[in-house]
């Protein structure tokens, strides 16, 4: 793992542990997280993508998808002290163990031959075979329409995170 992977993991991990405390909205969490896991895939693309692996990409957006909606449904917005603040408490930590391990699933689902064989080939075979298919793009994938379907249901749901990021945007644009 390089060291930007390494940061961005680190990164990652804090906003999941913010969400089990009431914390200011902040623009990261609604716009910088997806755009980051955009560019993250996007970076990570395979020349070449076979069926298997764009079978295995719509799972993991389709997984991804659920996790974040359901995410957004269950966090709680709210002012307090005069900000607009969120919490996403537990169901927010479940969701995304629920990501780990539906990615885990998928993973085997769609690979399982490659795995049984590469580990009958021998350990330097099983690693490379499990570094293979456990690619950073599919895991950022994966992320990304989380991020993105938990920031468009709050959008959606409330009109406070709209009015939020209208203003955010507003604020970049000039």
């Amino acid at each position: 793992m390089d060291k930007f992977a390494l940061i961005i993991l680190v990164v990652v991990i804090v906003l999941i542990i913010r969400q089990l405390i009431p914390k200011k909205a902040d623009g990261f969490d609604l716009l910088g997280l997806p755009i980051m896991a955009i560019i993250r895939t996007y970076t990570g693309l395979p020349d070449k993508l076979d069926g298997l692996i764009i079978a295995e990409l719509i799972s993991l957006l389709a997984l991804g998808a659920v996790v974040g909606y359901w995410q957004a449904k269950k966090t709680k917005v709210f002012y307090r002290d005069n900000q607009l603040c969120t919490v996403g408490g537990y169901p927010y930590i479940i969701g995304w163990i629920a990501m780990l391990a539906g990615r885990g699933i998928i993973l085997l689902l769609f690979n399982f031959s490659a795995i049984v064989s590469s580990f009958e080939a021998g350990q330097e075979q099983f690693t490379n075979e499990i570094a293979r298919i456990s690619a950073d793009w599919l895991i950022w994938s994966t992320i990304t329409a989380s991020s993105i379907l938990y920031s468009l249901t709050l959008y959606r749901n409330h009109p406070e995170i709209k009015n939020f990021i209208h203003a955010r945007l507003n604020k970049v644009g000039r």
